[in-house]
């Protein structure tokens, strides 16, 4: 299968890429810069060289793939997620990159997914990770909502819209969990 990665070289993407590869998948992934059109080369992917926001690059981009994933995020580091501003490039993924793969992804009629963040959310069915929507209204969880009604959109047109959710992640390169472990080292016993 021919895949396209948006958010290959974050924390998620650094995993999923390689997974993707090793599981005989043909990986094309979006770089923003020739160090990380490097990095995913050493992970076997094809870099493409695109801009996320534009819809015409992206339908150019994701022509002749069979799925168009979208793990694109822009977390702020721990020491300024408070700071005014802090979560707007974040916000613009989540709406405008969102809708702009989806269209794109609609235009060749690919299935889709799509990451998203629900730490609260209501569950719909019996079992583990049925759930419908955040509980709560405005910020994260309320954009989380609106990028998943993008992909809502690839199962309305017909084809396979996939939203993952996400509450958190820890690993050796993630900014947040290098955060609590300095937190933790520095605390008084």
């Amino acid at each position: 299968m021919k895949i396209f990665v948006a958010g290959a070289t974050g924390v998620l993407g650094r995993r999923v890429v390689p997974m993707l590869v090793s599981a005989g998948h043909d990986v094309s992934a979006l770089a923003r810069s020739d160090a990380r059109a490097a990095m995913l080369g050493s992970l076997g992917a094809s870099p493409v060289r695109a801009e996320l926001f534009d819809p015409e690059a992206m339908r150019r981009a994701v022509a002749g793939h069979d799925v168009v994933c979208n793990l694109a995020t822009h977390i702020p580091p721990t020491s300024k997620a408070a700071r005014p501003g802090a979560w707007a490039q974040n916000n613009r993924i989540r709406n405008d990159a969102s809708r702009v793969l989806v269209d794109a992804a609609l235009h060749g009629g690919r299935p889709a997914t799509s990451r998203s963040r629900s730490p609260s959310s209501t569950p719909t069915a019996p079992g583990p990770g049925s759930t419908s929507r955040p509980d709560r209204a405005g910020g994260e969880p309320a954009l989380a909502t609106v990028a998943e009604s993008h992909a809502a959109r690839v199962t309305a047109a017909g084809a396979t819209g996939v939203v993952l959710r996400f509450c958190a992640f820890y690993g050796p390169d993630s900014e947040s969990t290098l955060a609590m472990i300095r937190l933790a080292t520095s605390a008084s016993p």
